[in-house]
Parts: structure tokens; C-alpha cells; sequence
């Protein structure tokens, strides 16, 4: 694939290219979005091959962090939205994805474990002052907010140094119970994050709730999550990679037992 036509845009002061995405890709709009390298700490100079490599390399695979984004997006609509805690109707849940489209794409001269910090910005029919932004390392997402969220260099840089201290890396990511819920009208998803907070979503019949909580390790193969309210539960666990990447909890979480791994 022929890399991104880059030039100086001077207005965002960065290297920025024009691109289209597949119509296929979730959010993706008719026109072409701006894709912009180093939005914020690079100077003028041109870009070098490493830097066009890491670019290509969000381009390539946007369409799959774009379905990374869409859970973490939609749980997060859910929450903003739902109206004094309870469940979101389904149908109003699920039409919250169909109104939000990609503005702009941004490609940081940060990475960790050779794989660039990629945010994307976000049209967003429930705060438009505002809107919304999602900064994804690989397919894992790293922060959700307003749309500066997709363009601010230090959440990229806190996240490629952050040590990851009292947690279990192997955790980190988007986790989904619908393989292992066969005739099961429920299904639950949580993603943890690498600062040590995250959210759960169960959805059955009646709708759609989200938790958010914050989260630790405090030992070995043990989850502790903190909610809301303060309310702590604990959940030793197994990850195993055969035949997929899957975690398995001895007390339920958002009553799962066993999750797969999807991002």
C-alpha cells in the first residue's frame, strides 16, 4: 500500500494528509479526513522513513482499531446517557453508534513495543461542544473523552512509559463474554486500561448498563475492582491462550465466569 501524501498544513502546524476510509469501517464518512502526524511537539522538518512507516501503519489497519473504538464509544454513550442509573434501552443504545463519525485521525511520534499511539477524533451527536476523542496503542484503548483526547501527546507518552505497577499486563485490553454465553439471553464486557481504571457492561433483555471502576492486582492472579461507590470485590482468575486468549474468573464479573480477549 502506497503510503500517505503528506504536506505542511500550517494552521494545525503538523504533516498532515488527506485519506479515505473504507465505507465498511465503522464510522467511516463519505469524504476524505485529515490524518495528521505529530500533532503536537514536532517541528517543521520533513518526515522520514520511520515516521511515514508509522503512519502507513495506522492507515493499514484503521478500519480495525475503528471496531476496537466502537465498544469502548458505545459503553461509553451508554454511561453518559443512561438516566439516573438505569439501563439504557437497547434500541436508543444501539442508534448511538450510528450518528458518530471520524474528523480527523492522528498519528503520535510515540510508541510502545514498536507500535505507534494512534488517536481519532470523533463527531459526537450527544456533545457537540465538545465531541469525542479515543486514543487506541494497537487495538487496546487508552483513553476516551472529549476530542482533544485523540490529539494530546502526554496521555500517549504517560502510557508508553507508565511502568505498570500492580497490574497484570496480560489483563489490559477489551474483554467479551458472548462466545462462552451459548442460549444465554445476557452478555457482559469489560476493558481495563493501563492507569488502573475501566468499565463493565451488561446487556440482556431489559437493556444496557455500564460500571465504571478503577482496578489493581494486589496479588498473583487476583483482579480487585473498586466501584463507584467504593465498593470492592475481589476475583482470582486464570488467563489461558488455547485455543483463544480467554480469562476465567472463580466469582463472576458483571455475572461472567469466562471471557475472550477481543482487543
Amino acid at each position: 500500500m502506497t503510503g500517505p501524501d503528506f504536506s505542511w498544513d500550517e494552521d494545525a502546524y503538523a504533516w498532515t494528509a488527506r485519506i479515505t476510509l473504507p465505507p465498511e469501517a465503522w464510522a467511516a464518512p463519505t469524504e476524505p479526513v485529515p490524518l495528521h502526524y505529530a500533532p503536537e511537539g514536532r517541528e517543521e522538518h520533513p518526515l522520514d522513513d520511520a515516521e511515514l512507516a508509522s503512519a502507513t501503519w495506522a492507515v493499514e489497519r484503521l478500519p480495525a482499531l475503528l471496531g476496537a473504538a466502537r465498544r469502548t464509544v458505545h459503553a461509553h454513550a451508554v454511561r453518559t446517557l443512561e438516566p439516573q442509573d438505569q439501563p439504557q434501552d437497547l434500541a436508543a443504545a444501539s442508534a448511538l453508534d450510528d450518528g458518530v463519525r471520524v474528523d480527523a485521525v492522528y498519528v503520535h511520534p510515540v510508541s510502545r513495543d514498536r507500535v505507534p499511539y494512534v488517536g481519532v477524533a470523533f463527531s459526537c451527536p450527544w456533545d457537540e461542544e465538545h465531541g469525542l476523542g479515543v486514543l487506541l496503542h494497537g487495538t487496546r484503548v487508552v483513553d476516551i473523552g472529549g476530542a482533544d483526547t485523540a490529539f494530546l501527546l502526554w496521555i500517549a507518552e504517560r502510557d508508553a512509559t507508565d511502568p505498570r505497577t500492580g497490574l497484570d499486563e496480560a489483563l489490559l485490553g477489551h474483554w467479551d463474554s458472548s462466545p462462552f454465553e451459548y442460549g444465554v439471553m445476557e452478555a457482559s464486557e469489560f476493558e481495563l486500561r493501563a492507569d488502573g481504571r475501566g468499565w463493565s457492561l451488561l446487556a440482556n433483555l431489559a437493556g444496557e448498563y455500564v460500571t465504571r471502576f478503577s482496578w489493581r492486582c494486589p496479588d498473583a492472579g487476583v483482579l480487585e475492582l473498586r466501584d463507584e461507590d467504593g465498593l470492592v470485590s475481589r476475583h482470582p482468575y486464570v488467563v489461558t491462550t488455547a485455543p483463544v486468549t480467554s480469562v476465567t474468573f472463580e466469582e463472576p464479573v458483571e455475572f461472567g465466569h469466562q471471557y475472550a480477549k477481543s482487543g
